[in-house]
C-alpha cells in the first residue's frame, strides 16, 4: 500500500443488504452485515496502511 492518504467510505454492497468499505487507494472490503462492521474494516485497513 502506498504512503498516500487513505480515505475510506462505506457503501452498500451488491444486492443492497450488506455493506463494504472502499478506499481511495482502490482497496475494497468484504461484505459486512452492518454499516459499522464495514466501517471497522476500513479503519483496520487504514491502520495497516500506516505501518
Amino acid at each position: 500500500m502506498s504512503g498516500k492518504s487513505h480515505r475510506v467510505s462505506v457503501v452498500p454492497a451488491r444486492g443492497g443488504r450488506k455493506y463494504e468499505y472502499r478506499c481511495s487507494c482502490g482497496a475494497r472490503g468484504w461484505e459486512a452485515a452492518t454499516y459499522s462492521s464495514a466501517q471497522q474494516q476500513g479503519e483496520q485497513h487504514k491502520a495497516m496502511a500506516r505501518r
